[in-house]
């Protein structure tokens, strides 16, 4: 499950954004055994504590608009406490916004170095067009180019208030790029897009599958992959709000983002 940021922990989170070995010192805190799910991932290769739902603030409210789901304001599509792997060096992300107003938003992308336990930054879009819709949003990176074996985590702000940053739902998850060769084979040997889906389906590559899943329209099994992938991150949220995301997620629509 999704760990969720609790008030006791706003103080972290103006050095979260401030000092990236601040935030990426959180990654050495699950542990091991909590990866007993059949997900791939190896006893020394913990995952971060990610906040794949946002905490604190359920969102950005204004005098006109008073947010009265109790959904998160920002949930991020990835697998809760496990790295969601991938084979593209230019992935797609993809998060669920619940507020109908249009806010700013900001994204940063930062290689974790598990040898030396240090981070860097090598992605940040905080532009003014860079602003939220309601529903699902997938962004596609022109760059950088993600390396093979690397371990990143991505991280989504709303900018409720620039001056009070400490109050903006964010949330963050992790992503590690493999390299299956056999995999490729088979791949090169199909243009059909739903046998694709299937085989990154099996291989344990969230990002591959879900970038293919969510802009389906026609095809009645890519839909029912969907569906299935958007239920495995409402069943990673709060116990109470489970079956609340799974049918938003599901009926929601989809915002294609470029940078």
């Amino acid at each position: 499950m999704a760990q969720i940021l609790r008030p006791s922990q706003k103080g972290l989170r103006k050095s979260l954004f401030t000092s990236i070995d601040i935030a990426l010192s959180l990654l050495l805190l699950i542990p091991t055994t909590a990866l007993a799910d059949g997900n791939n991932n190896s006893s020394n290769d913990p995952p971060p504590q990610t906040t794949g739902t946002s905490g604190g603030s359920r969102g950005c409210e204004t005098k006109s608009e008073t947010s009265l789901s109790s959904i998160p304001a920002l949930i991020l599509l990835a697998p809760s406490q496990i790295y969601g792997q991938t084979l593209a060096t230019r992935p797609t992300f993809a998060w669920f916004i619940s507020n109908s107003a249009s806010w700013q938003m900001e994204f940063r992308l930062y290689q974790y170095d598990p040898a030396s336990k240090q981070s860097k930054l090598v992605k940040e879009i905080k532009d003014k067009n860079f602003k939220s819709s309601p529903g699902i949003m997938m962004l596609s990176l022109s760059s950088p180019e993600l390396l093979v074996g690397g371990r990143y985590l991505w991280q989504v702000e709303l900018v409720c208030d620039a001056n009070r940053p400490s109050g903006n739902p964010f949330a963050i998850a992790a992503m590690k790029v493999v390299l299956k060769p056999d995999l490729n084979k088979r791949l090169s040997q199909t243009n059909n897009v739903l046998n694709k889906a299937i085989l990154y389906n099996q291989a344990d590559l969230w990002y591959n599958t879900l970038g293919i899943a969510l802009i389906s329209k026609d095809e009645p099994k890519l839909r029912e992959l969907k569906i299935s992938l958007l239920e495995q991150v409402a069943n990673g949220s709060e116990t109470g709000l489970q079956e609340q995301i799974k049918v938003e997620l599901t009926k929601s629509s989809i915002h294609q983002l470029q940078r």
